[in-house]
């Protein structure tokens, strides 16, 4: 246990330099393209989409990645916050200031669930997280006081201009990014490493296995609720089916499996990837957009099992080599 915690934990000076660059390029790159995007609707809905999506993609990876337990419950989670947002928001909160209740919300809220479903292991949990799914949006399909199955329309607020949602998103994307990077490089990281690869093994080294599942669950949990109720400031509208959908659940397990499971940078990589794929699917094939979009992701996965961020970090390892 002792070679493989310095094995994950050391980080040569070369390496934390790259990531420094290559976090400083990222800002820029966001700060540069901002106002380009602001200007035109349509990219500053895609480009709050694809904040929303690599936020999400990051916190499921958490999870289904570094701890192995592969979930399709998050859609819960993320309606959680959705719907904490946009009631607390027609309540009379300020919409900003409904995101820390969205959060701490989906965190209680995962926590309930997660704490009995983490107990389960491979396909048992992941049946286990359809059935809270499912459960979740039909209870709220027939609470009235969150408006059914016909949702809630939200206020048209000017203080929520496209750059403020586009800088909100940018900070939420890249506090995700940073945090993963983060768990991903602690003793907590390094415990659901070790319980992903064997469970038995880690027991027996001292991995407190449901203290730490339920932390990074909690953690997890939060970042959904945040991105639903981010996701209710920019669209003014919630609904069960939407917010709710298994259809979310499957998305957000696509975009780490096509971006690479398991990595910091595989989420923000399958996020691109699957909005691009996404919104041409649906303008170029909009009759049989399902089927398409399906089986281009199929193509994707099976070209790339391991994804696309470590084919481009050993293409990077080879650049590199021959450079110097």
């Amino acid at each position: 246990m002792g070679s493989v915690r310095q094995g994950l934990l050391a980080v040569e000076p070369s390496s934390q330099r790259r990531r420094l660059l290559l976090g400083a390029a990222a800002v820029a790159a966001v700060a540069a393209v901002g106002p380009l995007l602001i200007a035109n609707p349509y990219a500053s809905r895609l480009a709050q989409l694809l904040f929303l999506n690599i936020l999400l993609a990051s916190a499921w990876n958490m999870v289904g990645g570094f701890a192995g337990q592969i979930s399709f419950g998050n859609s819960s989670l993320f309606g959680v916050g959705a719907y904490a947002t946009s009631m607390l928001w027609l309540a009379g909160v300020h919409p900003f200031l409904t995101l820390p209740a969205a959060a701490l919300l989906a965190a209680l809220f995962g926590v309930a669930w997660g704490w009995p479903c983490l107990r389960l292991r491979g396909p048992y949990f992941a049946i286990a997280t359809i059935g809270v799914a499912e459960a979740t949006r039909i209870v709220v399909n027939q609470v009235e006081v969150a408006g059914g199955a016909s949702g809630l329309t939200l206020p048209l607020e000017e203080d929520l201009g496209p750059v403020l949602l586009y800088g909100l998103g940018a900070v939420l994307a890249v506090a995700a990014v940073l945090l993963s990077s983060a768990v991903r490089r602690s003793r907590l990281g390094l415990g659901l490493i070790a319980l992903r690869e064997d469970a038995r093994a880690a027991a027996a080294s001292g991995v407190d296995i449901a203290r730490q599942q339920v932390t990074v669950f909690a953690i997890a949990a939060a970042l959904t609720g945040l991105g639903g109720g981010y996701y209710a400031l920019f669209t003014l509208y919630v609904v069960p089916e939407k917010v709710f959908g298994f259809d979310l659940s499957i998305s957000l397990v696509l975009m780490v499996l096509v971006g690479g499971i398991g990595t910091v940078m595989g989420p923000v990589l399958g996020a691109a990837i699957f909005l691009f794929l996404e919104q041409f699917v649906l303008v170029s094939l909009p009759d049989v957009h399902l089927a398409a979009f399906g089986a281009l992701l199929i193509f994707i996965v099976l070209m790339e099992p391991r994804g696309v961020a470590p084919r481009l970090a050993q293409l990077g390892a080879l650049i590199r080599k021959r450079m110097g």
